[in-house]
C-alpha cells in the first residue's frame, strides 16, 4: 500500500515523517522536486526541508522537473524510494 504524508511545513516535522514511515530511512534516495520555488521571492523552506531529509539519513536525489527530460523523470520516480515536492507556485508546478 503507498502512503502520502502532506505537511506545511516538513522541517517541522520531519521526526513525525521518521515514526510515519514505519522502516529504517537510512541510504533510502528520495526524489526532492524544488520546482514549484524557482520563481518564489520566499523559498527558505526548500534548503531546510533538503537538510532535514539528509539528517533523517535520506539521500536527496534533486529532480528539477522543468527541465529535466522525460526519461530522466521517469527512471528517477521509479527508482527512487520517496518523492518529495517543495511547495511554492502549484501553478507553475503544474
Amino acid at each position: 500500500m503507498k502512503k502520502l504524508f502532506l505537511s506545511s511545513s516538513f522541517s517541522s516535522v520531519a521526526k513525525l515523517f521518521a515514526e510515519f514511515s514505519d522502516t529504517d530511512l537510512q541510504g533510502k534516495t528520495v526524489s526532492f522536486i524544488p520546482t514549484a520555488a524557482i520563481y518564489e521571492k520566499v523559498n527558505f523552506y526548500v534548503e531546510a526541508g533538503k537538510k532535514a531529509l539528509a539528517k533523517l539519513g535520506l539521500l536527496v536525489d534533486e529532480l528539477e522537473i522543468s527541465t529535466a527530460s522525460q526519461k530522466t523523470i521517469k527512471s528517477k520516480l521509479k527508482t527512487n524510494d520517496y518523492i518529495y515536492i517543495s511547495g511554492g507556485n502549484t501553478f507553475f508546478l503544474l
